[in-house]
């Protein structure tokens, strides 16, 4: 846990100009969590429109303006493609995502889904880039002309 707060805490550093340097733990920790907050947010705008430029059926909050309503964990389904095969093939190109019921069968029913095939899940994180996710959008695109 102390790694963890210690890695916060540089990243938070990191983050200040010279002139606003943040003088506490607290402040640096703060500045850390705003900040991935908002990348991590511009990281799931672009997500969001790449899944809705494929036509993908996503689930939550959708809406770019209210990105600050959501993780930047995303579930979609491809129409007419089974999400087992998605997660294979973007395994092939070295992109992780899952797939199934997330450990959560009533929500799934509750989508109108069903508990053996349940949906791809994409997930971000501070460390992950704009790159990335173009880089999974070109996944998306060949998978789709290939069906």
């Amino acid at each position: 846990m102390d790694a963890a707060v210690r890695y916060l805490e540089i990243l938070g550093r990191s983050m200040s100009r010279e002139s606003d340097k943040p003088q506490s733990r607290r402040a640096a920790l703060q500045r850390a969590f705003a900040s991935i907050q908002a990348y991590e947010g511009s990281l799931s705008r672009e997500l969001l429109r790449v899944l809705n430029d494929c036509g993908a059926t996503t689930y939550g909050v959708t809406d770019g303006n209210r990105i600050k309503e959501r993780v930047p964990t995303v579930c979609f389904n491809l129409p007419g493609i089974a999400p087992a095969r998605v997660t294979e093939e973007l395994a092939k190109q070295d992109i992780g995502v899952r797939d199934g019921h997330m450990y959560a069968p009533r929500l799934m029913k509750r989508l109108g889904l069903t508990k053996e095939s349940g949906a791809v899940r994409a997930s971000l994180v501070h460390y992950n880039t704009l790159e990335e996710v173009h880089k999974f959008e070109s996944a998306l695109a060949k998978l789709k002309a290939s069906c």
